[in-house]
């Protein structure tokens, strides 16, 4: 059994983002010089507003582009989730804490969804607009982790739970 295992973001997925990206940072900025040529404050301030949210955005998906952002780590103890804005990033998620795990889709978007056996628990150590929207997704019958491969390199839900079963299994926890 390995180590550990580790699922990429696919850089070829965050080039398309990022010329997506690029596409809106220049819009913005034909809304920008139409609203300085134009004396038309609407277009000004909505080519300022947008051309510092898209030129921030377009920083980060760059970067990640280059750095190889990891998504998901799975290790013998445990996994640390990185795929969204709710992830528990460095946190590690011990397999002896996880009830379940299953795959569960919403709105033509699939996610392994992983459940805790205290949830209560894992939820203190988190902020608090974490906590609302785990609170939120658990409502709509979603486990308080949910990992979303959407740009993944090389790994699917399937493979990404079958992997996960495997590292349980060799750490010794087989109440799944």
């Amino acid at each position: 059994m390995e180590k550990e295992y580790v699922v990429y973001q696919s850089k070829s997925k965050q080039v398309g983002l990022s010329l997506l990206g690029l596409l809106m940072v220049l819009v913005s900025l034909v809304l920008l010089l139409i609203g300085i040529t134009e004396a038309e404050y609407w277009f000004l301030g909505i080519g300022i507003i947008s051309f510092l949210f898209f030129g921030a955005c377009e920083i980060y998906i760059v970067k990640q582009v280059f750095l190889g952002k990891k998504l998901v780590v799975l290790s013998k103890v445990g996994f640390n989730d990185y795929s969204s804005a709710l992830a528990t990033k460095d946190k590690v998620i011990l397999w002896d804490d996880v009830k379940k795990i299953e795959n569960k889709d919403m709105l033509n978007q699939s996610f392994v969804s992983v459940y805790l056996k205290n949830p209560e628990e894992f939820l203190s150590d988190l902020s608090s607009f974490q906590r609302k929207a785990i609170a939120a997704n658990v409502k709509m019958g979603f486990g308080e982790i949910n990992i979303t491969l959407q740009s993944a390199k090389k790994c699917t839900n399937d493979q990404l739970i079958e992997r996960m079963h495997s590292f349980i299994d060799s750490s010794g926890n087989n109440s799944l």
